[in-house]
């Protein structure tokens, strides 16, 4: 029973990126060489990016996945490697991890399961590979296997798990490997972000060692891929059943090794299902860094960290693959404004913890000014813009919010008012019709407009800077469509669209008063969280509230969750209503509440379909263009209450 070393890797890729691709593939290799290790199992279609879409569905896709592929063998000299990427065979799409050896194409082992629910839609693009089919795919190299093999390497019996495959409980692929003597599998992985899902990741790769009796390797994407969904980075070695080497998730770097030096059994079962690769590895001699979860895994506030880290770095990855040089936010002094330039101000603090001022001058080098700029207060204040735009009906306590915040941050600050824009298309409007526009007869008209021609001036600096324009909406608002369009939903990405008020609010308080690590903090946000939250467009003698317009935000988000995540009738939606919230509000408050939810829910689905792109961070979102669609046009579903 030989100690070998094994790795798993974790990449932040860019979909097409086909040189940047294969060389941060070809590094992490180097990497491990050097560590002596024999076997490395890197995430899911790392060579093209998981994220190509549509673009999968193009042969020029695969066809140039192939040419990197041939490219990196000569780089997997005494060290045996898995590398994703998608491959054509009898005109069907299959999502495969090559096995590579010793500068060889070993064989080619396609996914079974496919992942097609929530965020995902693989059979869109992939076929699912049948369990103990297999053939032989001809290529330039020769007939290369393709299907459900083992590979037998030095004495050692190799199985593979793609993603999905270990979600299929009785039928995931670990137990027909455990029973053709399998001794190690590798798991290539693309599982995006979502709270306490890499728990779960945790106990599958846990549970796959404990099938075999052997090692489990887990390898998963990390960054902002793609646009809107976030990889942890997570990855483990498992052997036995115990956890040997973890990454810590969420990391700024291009990729992360995890390496643990375990003692593999050698006995196999020889099958035609067996392929030998040649590939003789050195015995692991090294002593190896305790690779662990980072402290803040084991708080009590590990939806707070997870979603602070989530976010914040699905930021940093967007503004720099897009090449933009910053953010511009509108800052309202409201929960949402501030909850997003916190995070714009954590993925700086981040990215520099972790890279240094070199790494981010290597990784932010597009940036004209970028080597101008000579310390990390500088370097903020150049990336985060944020403007206050009042109006008569704006109150000190929000503009001494956003000042405070602001302040505390260290952004480029404006503060500006719109009365005079607001005045002169209420004029021009009131003169085309004939009549004097009333809050009494044009209350949303009114309130619209401020919302509205807050977005040009955004806009402006934005483009003046290069930056993108966030957009400050939150689930909850766009549930029920109370957001302006063109107005507070204007922007490039929408950060905090996956994530509901009520959460915001509590991260904002824990911000202040704990922050990351216990140690990071925001005393600048104190101000916003004094306030009640509120649109502030109507005049401040009505004292507009949200909740007050809407409903308190705890029951719309149980509605909304119970509607369209555990896909309750609007009829059982009320029955729990009644039953969780009976002992404070009265059943015919309960219904109003229930029938104006799925009122408005149903009359914006246009809205939702126009949002700015939105991070995925929780069990589930309102995005039509990746998890909930929606009819534009229906009879809606208020009618389905019964009283």
């Amino acid at each position: 029973m030989p100690n070998i070393a094994l790795a798993a890797g974790v990449l932040n890729q860019i979909p097409l990126d086909w040189k940047g691709n294969q060389a941060r593939i070809i590094s992490i290799i180097q990497e491990a060489q050097q560590n002596q290790v024999a076997i490395l199992c890197l995430p899911e279609l790392c060579l093209t990016g998981y994220g190509c879409e549509d673009q999968f569905l193009a042969t020029y896709t695969s066809e140039k996945a192939w040419e990197s592929l041939i490219q990196l063998l000569p780089h997997t000299q005494h060290i045996l490697v898995w590398v994703g990427l998608p491959v054509f065979f009898d005109g069907k799409l299959y999502n495969v991890a090559a096995c590579l050896a010793n500068g060889k194409l070993i064989s080619l082992i396609p996914k079974q399961y496919l992942a097609n629910d929530g965020v995902h839609y693989e059979t869109r693009w992939f076929n699912p590979w049948p369990a103990h089919q297999r053939s032989v795919l001809s290529t330039s190299l020769g007939e290369i296997p393709m299907g459900d093999y083992r590979i037998l390497a030095d004495g050692i019996s190799i199985g593979v798990e793609i993603c999905q495959d270990a979600w299929e409980g009785e039928n995931r692929p670990a137990h027909s490997l455990a029973q053709r003597g399998v001794s190690v599998i590798c798991s290539p992985t693309a599982s995006h972000f979502a709270f306490a899902k890499s728990k779960t990741r945790q106990r599958l790769a846990i549970e796959g060692s404990q099938i075999i009796q052997g090692s489990y390797v887990f390898a998963n994407v990390l960054g902002n891929e793609s646009g809107r969904t976030i990889f942890d980075g997570d990855a483990y070695v498992v052997h036995q059943g115990q956890i040997r080497a973890q990454t810590q998730r969420f990391s700024f770097k291009d990729s992360q090794l995890i390496v643990a030096s375990v003692e593999i059994n050698c006995q196999t079962q020889v099958a035609d299902d067996l392929i030998v690769a040649n590939v003789q590895w050195p015995l692991s001699n090294q002593t190896y860094p305790h690779f662990e979860a980072a402290p803040w895994e084991g708080t009590v506030n590990i939806k707070e960290e997870e979603f602070a880290r989530a976010v914040s770095l699905g930021l940093w990855d967007y503004v720099r693959k897009s090449y933009s040089y910053g953010w511009v936010i509108s800052l309202s002094g409201g929960a949402d404004s501030s909850a997003i330039a916190t995070l714009c101000y954590l993925a700086i603090r981040l990215a520099y913890k972790e890279l240094g001022w070199e790494g981010i001058q290597s990784k932010m080098a597009y940036i004209p000014w970028i080597m101008d700029v000579s310390t990390e207060k500088d370097f903020i204040a150049r990336m985060l813009t944020t403007a206050y735009q009042g109006t008569e009906n704006s109150s000190d306590q929000t503009r001494t919010s956003a000042k405070a915040l602001a302040e505390c941050i260290g952004t480029t600050h404006y503060d500006w008012n719109i009365d005079v824009l607001v005045k002169e298309y209420r004029g021009i409007i009131e003169k085309a019709i004939g009549r004097s526009l009333t809050w009494e007869q044009d209350d949303i008209t009114l309130q619209n407009v401020q919302a509205r021609l807050r977005s040009p001036s955004v806009w402006m600096l934005a483009n003046i800077n290069n930056a993108l324009l966030l957009a400050t909406s939150n689930r909850s608002e766009a549930s029920v469509g109370y957001a302006t369009m063109d107005g507070d939903t204007s922007g490039s990405i929408s950060p905090i669209a996956g994530i509901d008020k009520t959460f915001i609010r509590q991260w904002l308080i824990w911000m202040e008063k704990i922050g990351l690590d216990g140690k990071l903090s925001m005393p600048g946000l104190s101000h916003v969280n004094s306030l009640e939250p509120s649109a502030e467009l109507r005049p401040l003698t009505s004292k507009q509230v949200d909740e007050e317009d809407l409903m308190p935000y705890p029951i719309l988000n149980a509605i909304e969750r119970w509607a369209f995540y555990d896909k309750l009738s609007p009829e059982n939606c009320l029955k729990n209503l009644i039953q969780e919230y009976g002992a404070n509000f009265s059943e015919d408050h309960l219904t109003a509440f229930c029938s104006r939810f799925f009122r408005l829910w149903a009359r914006n689905q246009w809205k939702r379909e126009r949002y700015a792109p939105g991070f995925h961070v929780d069990e589930y979102s309102v995005d039509p263009k990746s998890w909930l669609r929606f009819p534009i046009l229906s009879a809606g579903l208020e009618k389905d209450i019964k009283p």
